[in-house]
């Protein structure tokens, strides 16, 4: 029901927010809606019963564009169905900008059966919040929130609530450019867009795929676009796909009609901003620049390092904020400034000493498909410099840290640029070429000469390059020496909890923006005894994820699948080997691995020489996506690709004979060999296990046991159809074995042949005397598989089911988690996570839930307390981190988001792809 300026964050600016200060009012007013709105009947819908804890009766959005002026009006209806919804009503807090904006209050009122309660009361219900004053957020926005806090609401109250904005904004020169959509959670009773313009104002409109068909007519010289719905359900873009295809069931409105006009509207804005008064401290520091070289790349450079590293960012969104750049004098005299006053004081010296230089708008979250989108102004939230020295561009951003080889820059990943000039402006294609370096490597040495049991010494570094590297050095730069130092060597150990660090270091390359850390320490080896061998796991040697790439039915659902690029990863581990590696050998994989998969390029070798095991591992994304074509095919051969690390073997070892988890005496019976075989399973020695369970089920033909333990280890070694075939066996020896048809059901689901999967679940519950375990296998594949509304259903059926006091968190967190992985029915997942916390306060897997459930409902604020409390607890949490700093980017928390996110990233380097897999994504790493 809200337009784009209601649903995308901006990071530079609010298009909203740039205008005289007498054109706006710090106050509402109250009156009744405008004669041009058509005020809709709340629909007479029976209450629901799906258990959500409201119902939207109603949802209405109209939209008159004016020749100086737009008005948006929104009205919404809500029954409430459950005390968790009398929670989700508790405040209404519609904000606005006093200095472009009106907000006027026209009702709130509460419909009891056959009373009206007025809950407005002509204001005396209202206070008004300041909300701009977050200095340590770098952002002034000027925003005001009208705060509303219904009191007395019952279960089965329908509140309705109308208001609208009226907006003028000086910089548009009386042109109108929104965006309607249609975003509810559940299913809305009634839906409706509607936009009334004048036809003298040049509008142009575009609907996009899920929309429901819009309706044109014109009468007295106004046209009247409207879309109507009832009993309709919000169309979802598809999952994981490019950012270019979330613009489901929106409609667009813009009165420009090209890009160069954007483009020319704003161009005379720079040049003044640009230009520096007689006597200006900038002339002084360009004359500087220039004496100092006559090569134009190192004055751009200068130049470049002077903007960013003497004027700190912070984001001015009230006066002439939004759109208005400061002045270059006004910013570098406050040393101070948001991304236009930046890109002004950078263009000014640019131009100072002899660089060709122009501003350059993108849109950070909106870049893929800006093409595909009508011309607007609106869409932008960012501009920085292009930079042209001889054939060569360059793309300079004053809000970046640390920059100094223009040639180091990356091509920034927004898809699309809108150079500001004054005529012949287009969008214009910007893609970063995939990464020829590691942007982040793990250097690992373990000397395990002196034996098994012997602690190891080793040699840990991590090397990053680029933004992330420049994260790190102004987090340790912040602490003395000492300090960055301790944090260090605890977060060594968070990272390597079996090494004990006794030394750590970190230096860095400002030349080549590269951030080194080294820690010296001791390793507790785990050594695992399979047998009579010792084995070691080199967990760095993992490759691939398991992926789910299945989506659910809707618009774009053949859409192509996003990857994080540009980004590129390596890990090297090199053992010393005891008895100088006599007799040791490569397991549980193939050792050299050189594949792509879903534009991905996977490598991997490893090897013994000398008594050493070396092993280099690396991801590279190759392509920023690839086609729904070619998904199930990925999916399978990531999944075999994870399934198995390069585990190091040594020889039969004497010690083993005294293996306690072993049986003792040679196996006789078929009980003996089923009890070996578990012990062999158990290491993750599947041959041996396979043999052992072979020879029981030989020894006792008939038997369901022994096949079935053999189809679970051959379905962990990888042989799909030989497991299948045991499980089949089982059933056919035992109808009614529950637990065969559930891991049956699992094996089908792994390979992506849901409807085989789905039956055996069903048949597995309808036989099981406790369904619960059932439900929980096939919640859990549903997830793997990111089904997650499948998944959601399956917590639903557990949660009826269940009866123990202490099971009822547990459960309603996984329903949050579920439905919060979904992207749909976010108020009854706030609601899971809440109750949650009232049965267990505190818990940090809930508090990461409920985090991630206001991420998606854009309540950063919320989301980033949530994340907080829960790192308090376990600071090595990378989906935590990742979230956190996601939310953190929708404040303009740059810095901060950009450093949550690099943690979450070195902690775990597919945390992109499992947030990616329900659809949320953060920039790629190394970009603004």
């Amino acid at each position: 029901m809200t337009g784009r300026r209601g649903v995308w964050v901006a990071l530079c600016w609010v298009g909203l927010l740039a205008a005289s200060p007498a054109r706006g009012e710090d106050k509402p007013r109250y009156a009744p809606p405008p004669a041009w709105v058509d005020v809709a009947p709340i629909p007479s819908i029976a209450a629901s019963t799906d258990g959500s804890p409201i119902q939207i009766l109603l949802e209405d959005t109209q939209t008159r564009l004016g020749a100086d002026e737009d008005v948006i009006y929104a009205e919404a209806a809500v029954r409430i169905l459950s005390p968790q919804g009398l929670a989700a009503m508790a405040t209404i807090a519609p904000a606005w900008n006093p200095d472009t904006q009106t907000l006027t209050l026209h009702r709130l009122v509460v419909l009891r059966g056959d009373k009206t309660i007025d809950l407005l009361e002509g204001g005396k219900n209202v206070t008004v919040l300041r909300r701009e004053t977050n200095l340590e957020a770098a952002t002034l926005d000027g925003q005001l929130t009208a705060t509303l806090q219904p009191e007395g609401l019952r279960v089965g109250d329908i509140v309705d609530f109308a208001m609208s904005v009226t907006k003028r904004d000086p910089v548009f020169q009386g042109r109108s450019d929104t965006v309607m959509a249609i975003r509810h959670a559940g299913v809305a009773g009634r839906v409706r867009l509607r936009a009334i313009w004048s036809e003298a104002k040049p509008i142009r409109w575009r609907a996009t795929e899920g929309l429901p068909t819009p309706r044109v007519t014109r009468a007295n010289g106004m046209t009247e676009l409207v879309v109507d719905a009832t009993n309709l359900a919000a169309p979802k873009a598809p999952l994981q796909a490019p950012a270019r295809f979330a613009d489901v069931a929106e409609l667009e409105i813009s009165q420009f009609q090209s890009w160069e006009e954007v483009s020319a509207l704003m161009a005379p804005l720079y040049v003044k901003a640009a230009a520096l008064a007689a006597g200006s401290p900038l002339l002084t520091e360009a004359d500087r620049i220039r004496r100092a070289s006559g090569d134009p790349k190192i004055r751009a450079e200068a130049a470049l390092r002077l903007a960013q590293d003497q004027v700190h960012y912070v984001f001015l969104g009230m006066n002439f904020g939004g759109y208005v750049p400061a002045d270059a004098d006004v910013t570098w005299s406050r040393r101070f400034g948001d991304c236009k006053g930046k890109t002004a004081l950078l263009l000014a010296l640019l131009h100072g000493v002899g660089v060709e230089a122009e501003p350059a708008l993108v849109s950070t979250a909106l870049g893929d498909g800006l093409d595909q989108r009508l011309p607007s102004l609106a869409v932008f939230d960012h501009v920085f410099v292009r930079a042209r020295i001889g054939p060569k561009v360059y793309w300079l951003d004053a809000t970046r840290s640390g920059d100094r080889d223009l040639d180091d820059i990356p091509v920034p990943a927004f898809h699309w640029v809108l150079p500001i000039r004054a005529s012949a402006a287009a969008l214009e294609r910007i893609e970063p070429p995939p990464l020829s370096e590691p942007g982040f490597e793990s250097l690992e040495r373990l000397d395990a000469s002196g034996g098994f049991d012997a602690p190891a010494p080793a040699h840990l570094e991590r090397i990053y390059r680029g933004d992330t590297a420049v994260i790190w050095r102004l987090s340790l730069d912040s602490l003395g020496r000492a300090d960055a130092e301790r944090g260090l060597k605890e977060q060594w150990r968070q990272w390597n909890a079996w090494i004990e660090p006794l030394s750590v270091s970190y230096a860095y390359d400002d030349a080549h923006h590269l951030m080194r850390l080294t820690m010296d320490g001791t390793a507790k080896m785990d050594w695992t005894r399979n047998g009579d061998v010792r084995e070691f796991d080199i967990a760095d040697s993992s490759l691939g994820f398991i992926a789910a790439f299945d989506r659910e039915p809707g618009p774009r659902v053949d859409a192509p699948y996003a990857v994080n690029y540009p980004s590129y990863d390596r890990w090297t581990v090199r053992i010393v080997l005891p008895g100088k590696g006599a007799g040791f050998s490569l397991a549980g994989a193939p050792a050299n691995v050189d594949t792509t998969i879903a534009a991905r390029r996977y490598q991997r070798w490893a090897r013994l020489d000398d008594g050493v095991a070396t092993m280099v591992a690396e991801e590279r994304g190759l392509a920023p996506e690839f086609a729904a074509a070619d998904a199930p095919a990925a999916a399978a051969a990531l999944r075999d690709l994870y399934r198995f690390n390069v585990v190091v073997r040594s020889p039969a070892a004497s010690d083993a004979a005294g293996d306690d988890l072993l049986p003792a005496a040679p196996p006789r019976t078929a009980a003996d060999y089923s009890l070996r075989g578990a012990a062999y399973l158990a290491h993750r020695d599947f041959d041996r296990a396979i043999a052992d369970f072979s020879e029981a089920a030989r020894l006792e033909p008939g038997v369901a046991k022994p096949l079935y333990d053999r189809g679970a280890a051959r379905f962990e070694k990888g042989q799909d159809i030989l497991a299948l075939q045991d499980f089949d066996q089982v059933l056919r020896l035992a109808p009614r074995d529950t637990l065969a048809m559930t891991a049956r059901g699992d094996l089908y689901m792994a390979r992506g042949e849901r409807a085989l999967a789905e039956k055996d679940y069903a048949a597995a519950l309808r036989l099981a005397p406790d369904p619960r375990t059932v439900l929980e296998r096939r919640a859990a594949a549903h997830e793997r598989a990111g089904l997650f509304e499948a998944e959601v259903r399956d917590d639903d059926a557990m949660i009826a089911l269940a009866h123990e006091p202490g099971a009822r968190p547990g459960l309603l967190n996984a329903r949050c988690w579920a439905r919060a992985e979904w992207g749909h029915e976010l108020a009854p997942a706030l609601t899971d996570c809440d109750m949650a916390l009232s049965l267990l306060p505190g818990a940090a897997d809930i508090l990461d839930s409920r985090g991630l459930v206001n991420l998606r409902l854009a309540r950063f604020k919320e989301a980033i307390e949530d994340y907080d409390a829960a790192l308090a607890q376990s600071p090595n949490r990378a989906g935590s981190l990742f979230g956190r700093g996601l939310a953190q980017l929708g404040l303009s928390q740059k810095v901060e988001g950009r450093a949550d996110l690099a943690a979450a990233r070195t902690l775990s380097p597919t945390i992109d792809a499992e947030f990616a897999r329900y659809g949320v994504r953060g920039p790629a790493a190394g970009g603004p």
